[in-house]
């Protein structure tokens, strides 16, 4: 027997993915089948059994009679009082509606897997050529580049290498490259006559 005051893991049932959808969805009058609930929190077996035990075990869903035209061995499920008085809260936070339009955005992404694969197949993008035949087949163009901006980057990227002086060379100018007509080395002028040199020895 439950105790009056006892408290039951009603928040740590919505901690589950698809707890909302479940109280949420589920027919206040009549209560659901398995397999109809199955479309309603998009879960099987085991995984949909473990979330109903959780339900029933939060006193917000319980197992009631199976309903004409059910499988004699179907498992019906109805809200309980505590369920309906939660369900109300999540409906009127539009919260049904949104897990009908998760499961509706659900079913148009698996059913665009094949589309997908169409169109993968029919531009021949599956096959090992250029990317740059794809521009050419589709009629558009490839991304330009901007050799100055990528220019601009390298210089940032690698700021001290391009910071360096060679010895010898003035301010931001490059190596000065000597033109052998042009600059031709001039004889540099000496200190004192070279015959006055030769004298002194002589002495």
């Amino acid at each position: 027997m439950t105790e009056h005051n006892e408290e039951l893991p009603v928040a740590e049932f919505f901690e589950e993915p698809q707890a909302i959808g479940l109280i949420a969805l589920i027919d206040r009058e009549n209560g659901n089948i398995k397999n109809e609930l199955f479309e309603i929190v998009d879960l099987t077996g085991k995984p949909l059994k473990k979330l109903l035990d959780k339900a029933i075990e939060a006193d917000l869903i319980e197992e009631t009679t199976i309903q004409a035209g059910d499988h004699p061995r179907s498992d019906r499920y109805r809200l309980t009082e505590r369920g309906e008085a939660i369900q109300s809260l999540l409906r009127g936070a539009g919260l049904d509606d949104l897990q009908r339009a998760y499961l509706d955005a659900k079913s148009e992404l698996q059913s665009a897997r094949s589309d997908i694969r169409g169109l993968i197949e029919a531009e021949n993008l599956h096959k090992k050529y250029p990317q740059r035949d794809y521009w050419v087949q589709t009629g558009s163009e490839p991304p330009e580049i901007d050799i100055e901006q990528l220019r601009e980057e390298a210089k940032q990227e690698n700021e001290d290498l391009f910071e360096t002086r060679i010895p010898g060379t003035r301010g931001d100018s490059d190596v000065e490259v000597i033109d052998d007509e042009d600059d031709a080395l001039e004889p540099q002028e000496t200190w004192g006559d070279p015959s006055d040199e030769k004298g002194d020895r002589e002495e």
